[in-house]
């Protein structure tokens, strides 16, 4: 698409290329006419909306797909923001299409075009100053916001839009378009979720159960009830709030660029509006008592109790803490820090306190359910976020798995594999790919790369990138060699470590359940139906021999050195033979 026409250079126009040079005359065209070319680039960014969406996506890759995604967000946006542009004209809060329209229209009757010949001249001499100047181009440019690629904090506002419009395939020096500078490695362009930061922040919270990434990866989310790894009295620290926000600014940024045609805000809204109700109703879980339950107060002394007879510690309600063992509960009675909490609670506790007392207590009180609320507020959008990343999720436990079963030699090939692969883009993309180039043009290029499948005539399995494996790869896991198993419904794996792995993966233990069988490790390497009945009842028999020959399996000798099986020696001696 390659439109061509003449208006003049607005601020709401962020990603629209123009030539002309800037100059007064052109600012003073008309606000009437600016509405129609507003509305003219709401109506092109559609219908470049609709030819994108239209494109075949059969062949393509996640990458690919992905691209496609940030192209059409970016373009909503776009479309949006004329439209709120045109809102606001139409509006007219500050009276200035009145005024556009006194300044066209003459109160004289002999002088009806005094204004429009005004206006003419100015365009006239705009044009003898630029005798050359071209008429502005409509491009629909996506390079003027790849500045943004790097940046690995996503604005609020300027996620969807400087975070998605970039993402049109331009690469860098290095050979790294904007989807691979989004995402980090281990993400491998938003297959994956990165959380090994998070982990450690984990790790570091004091008295937070220790687990494993694995462990972490299944139970971050898990932040209240009795699956929760963290304590109550963890809840308190500044550390637990810094790696809530940190956690819930993650999953929010990977979810966006993951998914850059959802609503996001409107999940976060919907779930913070909820979370309103629930907490004036004391229904929210975990913190049915307005944080009491976790900074203590009278309300929570039956809870500590139940938390003191589950092993979790003992209860000090003067410093609102729990102690892990008897002795250093005794010690830290006789400290400073106890006695001036435990005067504090007793002051707080009698009626006759006085009322400056009772009204810092209210307003302490009133600090602390603050702060609950605010940390009960981000637990929810956690969960909330977790459960729309549930598949990526299952995708990041097994890649980690994947990893940690890899021999040394195999992640070195791998990390060779990858080398190798941003060299080539390299050597493939020399500049920085943000040369000036034809907006139909590059269109066009785009559409081909979309429509077009990869080239792959050795029939190479396909890898994380959407490309395939190379062969020196393929070669070594030995992904030639083809093993069948006629349990998994005549399946064919490629490589031995694939075949070795599938005897542990559903499909052939439903294989061998269908056939009765269990799947232990002594049908391993079993592939055919007639093997395994043939090894089942080879197994059965050995058990029943098992059983009925205990006596058969024991040997004894007489006095002259004569060898017997229990049963017969007991049965000779029971005649008097020996």
């Amino acid at each position: 698409m390659r439109i061509c026409h003449s208006f003049i250079v607005l601020p709401l126009a962020l990603a629209v290329s123009y030539s002309t040079p800037p100059s007064s005359a052109m600012a003073d065209t008309s606000l009437i006419e600016v509405a129609r070319q507003t509305h003219e680039e709401a109506e092109r960014y559609q219908q470049a909306l609709v030819d994108l969406l239209l494109l075949p996506s059969s062949g393509l890759t996640h990458k690919d797909k992905l691209k496609r995604a940030h192209k059409a967000s970016d373009l909503l946006d776009r479309v949006t923001s004329r439209y709120q542009y045109l809102d606001r004209f139409y509006v007219d809060e500050h009276q200035e299409q009145q005024r556009e329209l006194d300044s066209i229209s003459s109160t004289r009757d002999d002088d009806a075009f005094g204004e429009f010949y005004a206006r003419l001249g100015r365009i006239r001499e705009y044009h003898d100053r630029y005798p050359g100047a071209l008429p502005d181009s409509f491009n629909i440019d996506f390079t003027s916001l790849e500045s943004a690629a790097g940046s690995s904090s996503i604005d609020h506002h300027a996620e969807s839009s400087s975070a998605a419009a970039a993402s049109a395939g331009y690469t860098d020096a290095a050979g790294l378009d904007f989807i691979d500078r989004m995402f980090s490695g281990e993400e491998m362009a938003g297959r994956f979720l990165d959380l090994y930061l998070h982990h450690e922040a984990y790790l570091n919270l004091k008295g937070a159960k220790r687990i494993s990434y694995l462990g972490y990866i299944d139970d971050f989310d898990k932040l209240v009830g009795p699956s929760s790894n963290i304590p109550n009295h963890t809840k308190k620290t500044d550390g637990y709030r810094t790696y809530l926000v940190e956690l819930r600014k993650y999953l929010d940024g990977f979810l966006r660029k993951t998914q850059p045609l959802a609503n996001v805000d409107a999940i976060s809204a919907e779930a913070l509006e909820r979370f309103e109700v629930d907490w004036e109703q004391g229904q929210v879980e975990g913190w049915e008592q307005q944080g009491a339950e976790v900074f203590g107060g009278a309300n929570s002394q039956a809870k500590a109790k139940a938390a003191e007879a589950q092993g979790e510690g003992i209860w000090c309600a003067a410093c609102r803490r729990f102690y892990s063992k008897q002795t250093v509960y005794d010690a830290h009675l006789k400290s400073p820090k106890h006695l001036k909490a435990a005067a504090r609670l007793a002051q707080s506790d009698s009626p006759a306190g006085e009322p400056s007392n009772r009204s810092q207590n209210e307003a302490e009180k009133i600090k602390l359910r603050i702060r609950s609320k605010a940390i009960a507020r981000e637990e929810l959008v956690i969960r909330t976020l977790a459960t729309h990343l549930a598949a990526i999720r299952a995708d990041t436990k097994s890649n980690v798995e994947r990893k940690a079963a890899l021999t040394d030699r195999e992640r070195q090939a791998e990390a060779s594999a990858a080398e190798e692969e941003l060299n080539r883009m390299s050597a493939l993309n020399p500049t920085s790919g943000l040369d000036s180039v034809s907006t139909a043009d590059a269109m066009d290029e785009d559409a081909d790369d979309e429509t077009g499948r990869v080239y792959n005539p050795l029939k190479l399995p396909i890898g994380w990138d959407g490309r395939p494996i190379p062969f020196w790869l393929y070669k070594l896991h030995g992904l030639r060699n083809e093993f069948k198993c006629e349990i998994c419904s005549d399946q064919i794996y490629h490589g031995r470590k694939n075949f070795e792995k599938h005897f542990t993966e559903s499909r052939h233990a439903f294989g061998m359940r269908a056939l009765g069988l269990p799947n232990t490790v002594q049908f391993r390497d079993v592939t055919t139906i007639a093997d395994a009945l043939a090894l089942a009842d080879k197994l059965r028999k050995r058990g029943k021999e098992e059983q009925t020959g205990g006596m058969d399996a024991q040997e004894v000798e007489d006095e002259a050195g004569n060898a017997y099986t229990k049963k017969t020696y007991d049965l000779l001696k029971r005649q008097g033979l020996i």
